[in-house]
């Protein structure tokens, strides 16, 4: 299976999971959560200097097209989705919460 963004077809690869009908128990999803939690928690303690001075290239097609790219500039990148990833979860629990208590959930403010 493919998913699309934006019109782009993107191929499948290996490790990532691609059935769109999986519902995998809330237990299992935040196990593999903490894992990968971990293993990012170990990364970031052993990144030196000189790593994030770095320059690294994307050796397929991806963002960003470009032969090389700053080392911070990625990690700040992973680190944003995170954040905002964040934000989602809480936004979405708390509508859970209030639909849950009875009450009608807010409607986001449209700028």
């Amino acid at each position: 299976m493919r998913w699309t963004c934006r019109g782009t077809r993107l191929p499948e690869r290996g490790g990532f999971p691609w059935d769109r009908a999986a519902r995998p128990a809330l237990d299992e999803v935040l196990a593999i959560r903490r894992e990968r939690q971990a293993m990012v928690g170990r990364v970031m303690e052993s990144l030196t200097e000189e790593q994030l001075a770095s320059e690294v290239s994307c050796p397929e097609p991806g963002w960003p097209q470009t032969d090389s790219f700053p080392f911070r500039n990625c990690l700040r990148i992973i680190l944003n989705e995170e954040w905002e990833h964040r934000l989602y979860a809480e936004r979405d629990l708390t509508i859970l919460e209030k639909e849950g208590a009875g009450q009608a959930p807010v409607p986001e403010e449209q700028g």
